[in-house]
């Protein structure tokens, strides 16, 4: 019977601690969230990232009008209601995506090489939309 008590108390133990790091996490990222909207950022810190999808959060922050006069082709619109790319951002929705990851850099890349908001546009519809 102590044995299993044990086991119990052992059990117990370790959902504690999933569930307090789980809150942790989650309390983390809904303090970022307020904080970009307190600091007057459309996106989460780029920081709570790594590798291109940090690379994508940070070239939405740095150019939020440009972004948000792109339309996201990864179905966001439809499913959970974005209105343009920035809004892909603002969650982490941008950090699980590849397609928004993608569109974000090649506008930057297309917008450093000198192209209008439209050529853009153009660009990610012939690569993205899917008919």
């Amino acid at each position: 019977m102590r044995v299993s008590s044990r086991r119990y108390l052992l059990l117990i133990g370790v959902c504690l601690v999933i569930a307090v790091g789980a809150y942790a996490g989650y309390s983390k990222y809904e303090a970022s969230v307020l904080e970009a909207e307190r600091a007057g950022h459309a996106t989460l810190d780029p920081a709570l990232f790594t590798g291109e999808v940090r690379q994508a959060y940070q070239v939405v922050r740095d150019n939020p009008a440009l972004i948000a006069q792109l339309h996201c082709y990864c179905g966001c619109d439809r499913m959970i209601g974005h209105k343009n790319l920035l809004d892909c951002y603002r969650d982490r929705h941008g950090s699980r995506c590849e397609i928004c990851v993608n569109e974000v850099l090649q506008a930057k890349r297309m917008a450093d090489e000198g192209d209008t908001v439209e050529q853009i546009r153009d660009a990610l519809r012939a690569r993205y939309h899917q008919s």
